[in-house]
């Protein structure tokens, strides 16, 4: 367990993601915008799935991309959707510097996700092979935590459909 530990903190990877997911946070806290406070929070789970993907638990990590960082955007655009707030950006100023900036970033990123999915191993010829943990999840999700997980799905349609009912309600209240 020591081991195990001791390799995951000598990882630089692991260090990057971190830095990147709790950056993606305090965007999301300190970005007024509920656009870009967003897609702070796509980052953030982005760089969550990427630990997962370093920690060797790459159906954790696909489903943390599928569910939350698909999903947010899918809110963010039915937020969109059911708000008829017109929000006027700024102009950019300096677009030359944020250009060069944004693409520092993205790589910086792309970096980061690369070094951690391909199991930080750029200049070795091994093939790595992650474990089989996806039959495991299956198995334990369709079996003993069928019923908790039939229960969550529920509940969360159930509070899809008050979201928009309320959201329906108060747009006509508002006409």
């Amino acid at each position: 367990m020591i081991e195990v530990l001791k390799a995951i903190l000598g990882d630089p990877a692991f260090f990057g993601l971190s830095l990147l997911a709790i950056i993606g946070a305090l965007g999301v806290i300190m970005e007024a915008n509920i656009v870009r406070a967003g897609f702070s929070l796509v980052i953030c789970f982005g760089a969550i799935a990427g630990t997962y993907f370093a920690l060797r638990a790459p159906f954790v990590g696909a489903s943390q991309i599928l569910i939350y960082a698909v999903g947010i955007m899918l809110v963010i655009v039915f937020a969109l959707m059911l708000t008829s707030q017109k929000q006027d950006l700024s102009k950019i100023k300096n677009e030359l510097t944020r250009n060069i900036l944004n693409a520092v970033v993205s790589i910086g990123i792309f970096v980061t996700f690369s070094y951690a999915l391909t199991g930080n191993k750029w200049f070795s010829s091994e093939i790595i092979s992650c474990p089989r943990n996806t039959e495991v999840i299956g198995l334990k999700l369709l079996g003993y935590y069928a019923l908790p997980f039939e229960l969550i799905s529920v509940l969360l349609l159930a509070a899809l459909i008050g979201a928009i009912v309320i959201a329906k309600r108060d747009k006509k209240e508002g006409t």
